[in-house]
């Protein structure tokens, strides 16, 4: 694997953990399940699915995003332990948490105004005024 090839893929899959760490009202992370249960990244334009950045998909890398899906899906250990669907819901739920912690630990130190500063996670979770955020910080990563 090249070096490039490499780092493309990392970046692809940070890009697909963050899109898994939206939650819905219910604190549920619905792309994981999504992703699950779709083979190949889907051809999505509907804005319910662009609100969950699953019109983004198409844009990961074919093997990145196949490979994500085996380990939803199935499991691999590796040096230190298991890599499962259980280990990833964790990581994007532990994402999910950091991001609302830096907002809220902003919020209350430093902003003046609940629409100031660092507004990356709504604390009522769903819908997440900061998707737009995500979205860029997603595209980014998979550019």
């Amino acid at each position: 694997m090249s070096q490039h090839y490499g780092t493309t893929g990392i970046k692809h899959a940070l890009a697909m953990l963050l899109i898994m760490a939206l939650e819905d009202a219910q604190h549920q992370r619905p792309n994981l399940q999504y992703i699950s249960a779709q083979p190949t990244p889907p051809d999505v334009s509907t804005l319910p699915d662009a609100k969950w950045l699953r019109d983004l998909l198409p844009v990961v890398d074919p093997k990145v995003y196949q490979q994500i899906r085996a380990l939803v899906n199935g499991s691999i250990a590796v040096p230190g332990g298991l890599v499962d669907g259980q280990l990833i819901d964790d990581t994007a739920k532990n994402i999910s948490l950091v991001l609302r912690g830096l907002s809220e630990s902003y919020h209350a130190t430093y902003a003046t105004t609940a629409s100031d500063g660092l507004t990356l996670w709504d604390s009522n979770c769903y819908p997440h005024p900061s998707v737009w955020r995500v979205r860029e910080v997603v595209t980014a990563l998979l550019a």
